[in-house]
């Protein structure tokens, strides 16, 4: 393959890319999160990408990653302006409320013992239990576990997991306060 032959394959690939990124970014940004969408029609419109979704989205909701990645039980509510990035799978429990520009993120980068860090980005799963309550533009990193009965500060920072029957705060979120364990659910 000449160089003129492989610039053009490298040329052709990347627009590739980016015109299925523009697809992706229209169907599961500008419109999912569209306020003239109804959030019945949002809920369908992740369905058909793929995602399980047993609860609408909020206004202003964007999806980067794949809509196959996506797992939202029923009666969780996300209000506006999340954003969630669905590089690894994403799991919300059930009866769950997500505050507005919450950010989730599965994406990450290995840093070596240098701190040189790999181009390549990896997926690390996120499972946000049941019954978890996420302050508003808290961020959820990579890898994070926030069991049942949680409760996340506004503008806190997650990262690892999060024993259930706790308020957590901070960045990194840290156990804040007790709660205490509810009966029959």
């Amino acid at each position: 393959m000449t160089v003129s032959s492989e610039a053009s394959s490298t040329f052709l690939s990347r627009l590739g890319e980016d015109v299925f990124q523009a697809f992706h970014h229209t169907v599961f940004t500008s419109i999912l999160g569209s306020a003239f969408v109804p959030r019945v029609a949002r809920r369908a419109l992740l369905l058909a990408g793929g995602a399980h979704a047993e609860s609408g989205v909020g206004l202003g909701f964007s999806l980067s990653g794949s809509p196959r990645n996506l797992n939202i039980a029923s009666g969780v509510y996300i209000n506006g302006g999340v954003s969630i990035e669905a590089i690894a799978p994403v799991t919300i429990g059930t009866d769950t409320a997500i505050g507005m520009q919450v950010l989730i993120i599965t994406s990450h980068h290995e840093i070596d013992e240098s701190g040189a860090w790999t181009a390549e980005a990896t997926g690390r799963p996120v499972t946000i239990g049941k019954r978890v309550w996420i302050g508003g533009r808290a961020t959820i990193l990579p890898g994070a576990v926030i069991e049942d009965d949680v409760v996340v500060a506004a503008g806190a920072v997650v990262a690892g997991r999060l024993e259930s029957h706790g308020v957590y705060g901070g960045v990194p979120a840290k156990r804040i306060r007790e709660l205490t364990p509810r009966t029959g659910v």
